[in-house]
């Protein structure tokens, strides 16, 4: 069911790893569509990240690995892997409910005129990042999630299908279309997601985890569309349907 009541407003995610032109297409959109306004979104998670602390995997492994090492006991050792990745994954909750909310709230405004508005993300790629995140640290110390990381981790994705299933009308699967030097796409907010570990498959996989209504629309657009227009026009196209 989507809980999407404005009548006025369709809401449109577009979930890809970092670098693969989701704020580009849609800055390139056109916008106005069978008469609907076209509305950008494409600033939401840098205003978050400018709001709000949120763990990165890397910092918070800095900040605990030589602690870790030097506990001796086994029993006391995993304890504090298992608070670690607990931080990290409440902490990526709390960032996609704090996504999800900002989203919400702007279901809740005017909008005078048929209206279809654009994220540069969804609540899908939340999960991924936790999951691409998490996989980073466990590597660093090699242990298994407990049973009650495993609970949090299910609550992460969860909320992810509540929150895109509750409140979007269509996605679109954005595949990366140009090999990027990783170092030019660094701003300050998206550098922990550069790695190898946010990219392909890994990243990828995470939206078939996703159970989603019938009601919501996926459209791809592959590696294989790699100019600009052409991916611009395919979103045209596809908002057509939403």
């Amino acid at each position: 069911m989507n809980f999407n009541r404005n009548k006025n407003l369709k809401i449109v995610g577009f979930f890809g790893q970092s670098g693969s032109g989701k704020t580009t297409i849609i800055r390139n959109v056109d916008k106005r569509i069978n008469n609907q306004s076209i509305i950008q979104n494409t600033g939401l998670i840098r205003y978050l990240f400018n709001k709000n602390s949120y763990t990165d995997p890397l910092n918070i492994i800095a900040e605990n690995k030589q602690e870790i090492y030097r506990i001796e006991s086994p029993e006391e050792r995993n304890e504090k892997i298992f608070s670690v990745y607990d931080k990290y994954i409440r902490s990526q909750m709390q960032l996609l409910n704090d996504w999800s909310t900002e989203v919400y709230l702007l279901t809740l405004e005017e909008y005078p005129e048929p209206s279809i508005l654009l994220f540069d993300r969804s609540p899908i790629d939340f999960y991924a990042i936790t999951v691409c995140g998490i996989k980073t640290i466990i590597e660093e110390f090699g242990k298994k999630l407990s049973p009650m990381n495993e609970h949090f981790m299910k609550l992460n994705r969860q909320i992810a299908e509540d929150n895109t299933n509750n409140f979007f009308n269509a996605i679109f699967v954005t595949k990366p279309w140009e090999s990027s030097n990783i170092n030019t796409l660094r701003d300050g907010i998206r550098d922990q997601y550069l790695s190898d570990k946010y990219t392909g498959d890994i990243w990828y996989k995470q939206y078939d985890n996703i159970k989603l209504i019938k009601d919501i629309k996926t459209f791809i657009i592959g590696e294989d569309v790699i100019d600009l227009g052409e991916r611009s026009k395919i979103v045209n196209e596809k908002l057509l349907e939403v």
